[in-house]
């Protein structure tokens, strides 16, 4: 059975590692600052405490923040908390956000703001709370500050607001009929321009988006989500160098943009480019070390390469956070047994067959 074994694990490795990371898709967003936060207690965060740290975050941003300066605030509380329990914070405040009846509209913006910076879930999800605040009652929205400029009518900006909401329920189709109502009030803004890109890529009309993209980058040459998803819809349509063109230029305005060094590595795995692949797979991990996709990806192209140690290494941590994965458990196995750890590699096979997808 040993025997048996090997001679397949063998004769698959590199079969089944090029299968592999051909199934990805898996492309899957200065002034001066306030004080910088300083705790020296390592005492667990009251409720008072995340909703104070918070408001400065917010207020950090709206004085000029970059992603630099945001996760040096998680880093100074490290020892007080963890990224798992501040977003368990921050879903129970946006709860009671939306549960009230004040508009909240400044502190809706700020949070929409801080998701722009890029900060990994702990930014998606405020802005997510942020959008939802703004876009529930669109005709009430007459002050100037707003996620588009001071001064816009208040009728685009209702449009806009309708077609967020849109967006978010799904209905792609209609969020681009009221984008595009905005955007007939306001031709230069480049807020709906990318909100209608993003519709766009939805709903699968890749070429549209990539032009709204383009337009939304005309208007504001620095928006890293726009060159981000502006990758993504070019990966998806086989223009992979373009993409990693775009990917660059997010990166040179936000250095620490983690998905955006995720996607780099996809789609420099895509053409070949492997050892760039890792460096960029590399510099994913060390934003957010938890990124299980991130661990296997680059798994994939060290075993293309050849570095079997290393690929197994890259693996064992994608188990690590996500131990059911099927795909980390196979791939395991073969590299195990071409390395002559057959003993290893049937326990790894074993683990593999049992969680095979029916």
């Amino acid at each position: 059975m040993k025997a048996r074994f090997w001679r397949y694990a063998y004769s698959t490795l590199r079969r089944t590692l090029r299968k592999w990371y051909r199934r990805l898709f898996g492309i899957r967003k200065q002034p001066q600052p306030p004080k910088p936060i300083k705790q020296s207690e390592n005492t667990p965060l009251t409720d008072a405490d995340y909703e104070y740290f918070f408001m400065q975050l917010l207020e950090g941003v709206e004085h000029g923040w970059r992603q630099e300066q945001v996760l040096r605030v998680f880093e100074a509380l490290a020892e007080r908390t963890d990224v798992e329990v501040w977003i368990a914070w921050l879903r129970g405040f946006g709860e009671k956000l939306l549960a009230s009846q004040s508009p909240n509209r400044q502190l809706a913006t700020r949070m929409v703001h801080l998701g722009d910076v890029g900060c990994g879930e702990f930014g998606d999800i405020a802005k997510e709370i942020g959008i939802k605040l703004l876009a529930r009652a669109p005709q009430s929205y007459q002050d100037s500050n707003s996620l588009l400029d001071p001064g816009d009518p208040q009728e685009a900006q209702a449009w806009f607001y309708q077609g967020i909401q849109q967006f978010n329920n799904g209905d792609y189709q209609a969020a681009i009929v009221s984008y595009d109502k905005a955007l007939a009030i306001l031709p230069e803004a480049h807020e709906v321009w990318y909100n209608r890109a993003n519709a766009l890529f939805k709903l699968g009309r890749t070429y549209d988006a990539i032009a709204s993209y383009d337009k939304a980058l005309q208007y504001k040459q620095d928006k890293s989500d726009a060159w981000n998803n502006r990758g993504n819809a070019l990966f998806k349509i086989g223009r992979s160098e373009e993409a990693i063109y775009s990917y660059d230029k997010a990166l040179e305005i936000q250095p620490n943009y983690q998905q955006a060094w995720y996607n780099r590595g996809v789609a420099l795995g895509h053409v070949g480019r492997l050892e760039e692949a890792i460096a960029s797979y590399d510099k994913a991990v060390a934003i957010e070390p938890k990124d299980d996709q991130a661990w296997f990806n680059r798994g994939l192209v060290l075993g293309n390469l050849g570095r079997l140690e290393d690929a197994i290494a890259s693996w064992d941590k994608a188990l690590t956070l996500q131990p059911d994965r099927y795909e980390a458990w196979y791939n395991r196995s073969v590299a195990l047994s071409n390395l002559g750890r057959s003993e290893e590699a049937i326990d790894s096979w074993n683990k593999a067959q049992a969680l095979k997808p029916e």
